[in-house]
């Protein structure tokens, strides 16, 4: 994860890129021992009440040890003190 910030937006916000790379050893969750894994990510209100945005990877099918090399961006703005 990196905190970027953007220029052209207000100097108040920054973008949180977020790279999911992959898993491995995954448990079985089928009769055949394979898996369709993906990944959600939400990014939540600090409190964890709201959730202001979700994202899914691409879901990979039959394998315990899968690589998405997908990477997702968050518009977010610091906790105010």
């Amino acid at each position: 994860m990196a905190w970027q910030s953007d220029t052209r937006t207000d100097e108040n916000s920054f973008l949180l890129r977020l790279k999911i790379v992959g898993a491995y050893s995954l448990a079985k969750k089928d009769i055949f021992g394979a898996s369709d894994p993906y990944v959600r990510v939400e990014l939540q209100k600090v409190d964890g009440d709201v959730t202001i945005e979700t994202f899914l990877t691409k879901t990979k099918k039959k394998t315990l040890n899968p690589i998405w090399n997908q990477e997702f961006v968050f518009r977010v703005k610091p906790q105010e003190q």
